[in-house]
């Protein structure tokens, strides 16, 4: 596929992951210059693992284990429990250690990138009912320590190492990226052809598991897995789309702020439809 350089506008952008390898310039507030990279580009998939991270809020009076799920090559699911640590410490599962995988975080990955800010423009895009702004919110704000985990652990997990490279820092394009922000309450609506049942009813994981079956994910047993492990499935599922190139990406590129101890802002991974076809990538209109 021979895909002709090109300008987008930031704001807005949507950009299919297929399509692009980046070249960004130094804020995060200009327009990126990229220049796409068809599907041959991105390497193989077939002895991947694919990591999907439902994450809990650290600082609420009654913590509670963060649900974790693999999908194996053959998008066999196995879940897990990842207890919280600030450094990140463990949160490679077991299943995937020493293996090629693409992480997929439910959560921020970073502030806001304006002052002022209350939403990042990925966030918008999205319509995530969490919105971070420009600093960490304050107790008792909505999603605030959900919010505040989530985002001084991915700031762990890019300055501690090169084990992660987030998606969009630092010009890592897809084809290299293993750290991925994803909004499985988003990608649900894109996988089902109809309304679902609330998540957490008996009808509502039922529903959710017969579209993921349908998506060739295969289950260890017959327990009705919880909604926070489905949602770890889809999630894990959504990296499997991104390293097919099936995934657009959504909002601004991130960049560090060491004053800060933070990401700001960052892409969101979206899943195409089950039945949809790439045949070029998508820039959106300036």
């Amino acid at each position: 596929m021979d895909i002709s350089t090109r300008w987008y506008g930031a704001a807005g952008a949507t950009v299919i992951a297929a399509g692009i390898t980046a070249r960004y310039v130094s804020k995060w507030r200009r327009r990126r210059y990229l220049r796409g990279a068809g599907p041959r580009d991105r390497g193989p998939t077939g002895s991947r693992y694919y990591v999907g991270l439902d994450l809990t809020d650290p600082f609420a009076g009654r913590t509670r284990p963060c649900d974790v799920a693999v999908l194996g090559p053959d998008l066999d699911c196995t879940f897990e429990k990842w207890d919280y640590k600030l450094d990140g410490s463990g949160i490679v599962p077991g299943r995937a250690l020493g293996r090629s995988f693409i992480m997929a975080v439910d959560g921020p990955q970073g502030l806001a990138g304006a002052p002022g800010a209350t939403v990042r423009e990925s966030e918008r895009l999205v319509n995530a009912p969490g919105r971070t702004p420009y600093d960490l919110p304050e107790p008792g704000k909505p999603y605030s320590g959900f919010i505040k985990g989530s985002v001084l652990l991915f700031y762990r997990l890019v300055t501690s190492g090169s084990r992660f490279r987030l998606l969009g820092l630092d010009d890592v394009p897809p084809s290299d990226a293993n750290l991925i922000e994803v909004y499985p309450g988003g990608a649900w609506k894109i996988v089902s052809d109809q309304p679902l049942p609330p998540k957490r009813t008996v009808d509502g994981r039922s529903a959710r598991v017969e579209v993921l079956s349908s998506l060739g994910i295969t289950f260890p047993s017959s327990d009705l897995p919880t909604d926070d492990q489905l949602d770890a499935a889809l999630a894990a599922w959504t990296a499997f789309r991104f390293a097919q190139g099936m995934a657009k990406i959504e909002g601004f590129s991130p960049e560090i702020d060491h004053a800060a101890g933070a990401v700001r802002e960052g892409f969101v991974v979206h899943p195409l439809p089950p039945d949809a076809e790439l045949e070029e990538p998508y820039v959106a209109p300036v």
